[in-house]
Formats: C-alpha cells, structure tokens, sequence
C-alpha cells in the first residue's frame, strides 16, 4: 500500500506525469481510462516546467478523512482516525503555503524564497516554529524535473508499468460531474487500491479514494482555482508571538501532538 500510494500520490502532486508515459501502462489498462489520464497529465504538467505559460498557480482547500493502525512495538499498534482540513496556495517557481488544522492538531507550513527556499513549520496550537532552508539538492532536483519535465519522465514509468487502470464511469461528486477512475497494483500480493476522480471537462483530480488492509482514506477537494490571484505576503511567515525552536524540537513536539490525539482517540 505505501508504495502504490506514495508513487501516484508523487505523480500527481508534482505534476510529473507526461503524456508519452500513458504509452507504457500495462495492456490491460482501460483505453478510456488512459485518455482522462492524459488529459489531466496535459494540464498539469505545464505548473512543473520552467517555460510553463498556462498554469502558474493555484488554490485549494482540502478535507482528509481515514484512519488505521500505527506500529508501535513488536507486532502491536493503535487505530489513528485522521479528520483535517488542508488549505493550500502554490505558486511558480517555489512558493507554498500550507494551513492544516484538524483532531491532530494545528500547523502552517509556508515555503518560499528566491536564492535561498526555506520552510518554516509552525505550530498554532503551542505558538512555537522552526525555520529551515530547504536543501540544495532538493533545489536542484526540481529544477531538473523543470527542464526535463517534456523528455525525461523516466522515473514514472516504473509506477504506469505497475498498474492497472479500469474505468468506472461518472459519478457526481462535490466539485461536479467526475469520472472514477480505478488503479489496481499488477502485483496481487500488494493488496491495495486507489480511485481517483477526475472532474470532466476540466480534467481536475478532485477526489482520492485509498483502500488496503491497514488503512483507508478519502481526499476530497472541497475547493480549487486554477491561476488564482495569491498575494506575495501569502508567502510570507507571520511568525510574531511564535518562539522560535529548533528542528529537533520541532520534530519531538509534533510527535507528541500527535500522540496525544492517539491516547484520546483510544479512550473514547
């Protein structure tokens, strides 16, 4: 399941996919299916080039609602309901910013920079935040899918060569009339699907649907504006009445707000 979820959430959220990799999923795929792909491949792959004119930012608020087991210790673990709400503005060429809120707490994550891109985390809830530069060869890695976006897929096409896509039609969904799209792993050991729904017409992902055996999941954009109008402050960390920490206890205070949330969750 991680994997299959890590590899098509990356292909998506990047904005990575190509159009010449439709060409390498399995036979057994859907035609129809292949098409709706590559036409959402077509739109969004102009946010990740460097040359893109047509897509140069966008908005968008989105709902996350799952739960599963989280390992802890030797063949134990512990349900974790997850109930969260992401906004989110991105906007050419590094620049993001991120407000979550829900049962596990509170944060905003803003990136930004020209020379120098650097995130800061900040955690509402505690009015703590950690800055830090984002690294080079991040940097360097996203500035080479830019140039290369149109003639070097290469690395999705491990993830086409391991699905299946079936098409299940149209289903009216928040955001309008969607088409369901169903991705299966070719290895039946990997017991875990994804359906994504694609907005028709306007070939947005509008909808995931993550189900295996030790979790499940349903993304929903309740909201989304291509080429929205983001002020540059946007970008900008309002980190006043915040203290400043360090990585270190950045990353111990969100493991610990997140396993308040999981003690609560097992007493109620």
């Amino acid at each position: 399941m991680k994997k299959l979820a890590k590899n098509f959430l990356t292909a998506l959220l990047v904005f990575a996919l190509t159009a010449s990799l439709v060409s390498a999923v399995s036979a057994a795929s859907s035609d129809k299916a292949k098409e709706i792909i590559e036409k959402t491949v077509e739109k969004y792959s102009d946010m990740i080039k460097k040359d893109g004119k047509d897509m140069k930012s966008f908005a968008a608020k989105i709902s996350i609602k799952g739960g599963g087991q989280v390992p802890m210790g030797q063949g134990g673990g512990m349900p974790l309901s997850v109930d969260a709400a992401i906004e989110i503005y991105v906007a050419k060429p590094h620049n993001m910013y991120l407000e979550i809120s829900g049962n596990l707490g509170n944060a905003i994550v803003v990136v930004g920079g020209d020379e120098k891109v650097t995130a800061t985390i900040m955690l509402t809830g505690t009015k703590q935040f950690a800055t830090m530069d984002v690294p080079d060869n991040a940097i360097k890695e996203f500035q080479k899918e830019e140039e290369t976006a149109t003639v070097e897929p290469g690395r999705m096409e491990d993830f086409y060569k391991s699905v299946i896509l079936s098409y299940e039609g149209t289903e009216n969904v928040k955001a309008g009339k969607a088409h369901k799209i169903v991705i299966d792993p070719q290895d039946s050991a990997e017991k875990a699907s994804i359906t994504v729904y694609i907005l028709d017409g306007k070939w947005d992902p509008v909808k995931f649907v993550i189900a295996s055996e030790e979790a499940n999941a349903i993304i929903e954009f309740d909201r989304m504006e291509v080429n929205a109008k983001i002020p540059a402050s946007r970008f900008v960390p309002n980190t006043a009445g915040y203290a400043q920490i360090s990585e270190k206890d950045l990353t111990t205070a969100l493991m610990m707000q997140v396993m308040a949330a999981m003690m609560q969750q097992a007493q109620q």
